[in-house]
């Protein structure tokens, strides 16, 4: 009954949008589900308002598949710290306070330096050499002054991200005009495959599309091959994330650049392997007649009804506006249709134009929990790191 009442209330305020235009959401305690912000707290703020350090690209993971019980609960966060390579912090407490732990830096390309879209993954079974539990960092190291190589490198830990061992590149490429950005890991567990997307500039009929490789070792991997790339040249699918539904779907999310405001659009499957007419764009994910661009991330929890709840982010309002940086949407019908609701970490976004550029999801074990890591603003024109944890329930 509860979800008759939301479906109603989602087409009010469709109708209310297209007449009235102004910030309606749908208030948390709306949802078909309990959504509830439990805290709000810092992991890296800069040290003074005079510090020029850009930090984004925040990802979180929570450790659930280490060998020592009281490892597991533990959270990490890594982000790009512009001119410090990667650092590593974490929380012992649910996400309360946060600690230093380490700095990631290459030790495999030689004269590369690795600064740039760090994405933080637990293997969830054994691959090769690599145990389950073992803490996977993919990355893009670059060279050169002007930036003219790049590389999307692995990094492994075993310690609980106190030390990470540079082990692998899965691709190569050119500088900024021609690399290879914005690594995300997924695992298909019916084949024991871990899956590689990223942005791909190399390929000269396209100015960037979206692709991926997989591994059953980590070491070996398969061909590139395309999942998302345009005809028309100009357009650049990009900064891909991909989750796992429970109707079976994978339901992935990217920016498309060359379309005012970097519009996110969506794609579905029931196979990473296989993603239908790579040439097709998809369909732009709206909310109501809202719609953001940039940044994309997307999680999906079992919990919240029969459906679950899918969550959708992006970095700045398209159409629509919102009060609080851009809203949150959210899905509990696989994607079908979403409604926009309150940011849990609001930002403002003049003068702060990089603010929640690339923030990041991650469900805990029960998927009961939602840890939410974005580069908020600070100060008058820098930015902080910080993770709201979110409680779902029926």
């Amino acid at each position: 009954m509860k979800m008759i009442f939301f479906r109603l209330a989602l087409l009010l305020l469709t109708v209310f949008r297209a007449i009235f235009p102004v910030d309606w959401n749908i208030a948390y305690n709306r949802l078909p589900c309990d959504f509830e912000v439990e805290s709000v707290s810092d992991v890296y703020v800069p040290e003074d308002e005079n510090s020029t350090t850009v930090s984004e690209y925040p990802t979180v993971i929570r450790l659930c598949h280490q060998k020592k019980e009281e490892d597991n609960g533990k959270l990490l966060v890594t982000f790009e710290k512009w001119g410090s390579r990667y650092p590593v912090y974490e929380s012992t407490d649910d996400a309360k306070t946060w600690h230093y732990v380490s700095t990631v830096t290459d030790n495999l390309n030689d004269t590369f330096w690795n600064e740039w879209m760090p994405f933080l993954y637990e293997l969830p079974a054994d691959m090769g050499e690599f145990e389950k539990g073992t803490v996977i960092l993919a990355a893009t190291s670059v060279y050169g002054e002007g930036v003219t190589d790049s590389t999307i490198t692995l990094y492994s830990s075993t310690d609980l991200g106190r030390t990470f061992n540079a082990f692998c590149n899965v691709d190569k490429a050119g500088g900024t005009e021609w690399g290879v950005w914005e690594p995300y890991l997924i695992y298909e567990e019916e084949t024991g495959r871990l899956f590689c997307f990223y942005s791909d500039d190399s390929d000269p009929e396209h100015s960037q599309k979206l692709v991926y490789k997989y591994t059953t070792d980590l070491v070996n991997w398969s061909e590139k091959k395309e999942c998302v790339a345009c005809e028309d040249y100009n357009l650049r699918p990009g900064m891909v994330s991909v989750t796992k539904m429970g109707n079976g779907e994978y339901f992935m999310v990217y920016e498309m650049v060359g379309i005012g405001g970097n519009p996110i659009y969506c794609k579905k499957t029931t196979s990473l392997d296989d993603w239908g007419d790579v040439s097709d764009y998809g369909e732009i994910v709206s909310a109501t007649g809202k719609t953001f661009g940039s940044s994309p991330y997307t999680a999906w929890t079992p919990v919240g009804g029969k459906c679950g709840t899918l969550i959708v982010l992006g970095k700045h309002p398209v159409d629509g506006r919102s009060e609080t940086g851009t809203d949150m949407f959210v899905s509990f019908d696989y994607g079908k249709t979403f409604a926009p609701v309150d940011n849990p970490i609001p930002y403002t976004l003049d003068p702060y134009e990089r603010c929640s550029y690339s923030p990041s999801l991650f469900f805990s074990p029960d998927g009961t929990t939602l840890y939410y890591a974005n580069n908020a603003p600070c100060f008058d024109a820098t930015y902080k790191i910080t993770v709201a944890k979110i409680k779902i329930s029926e």
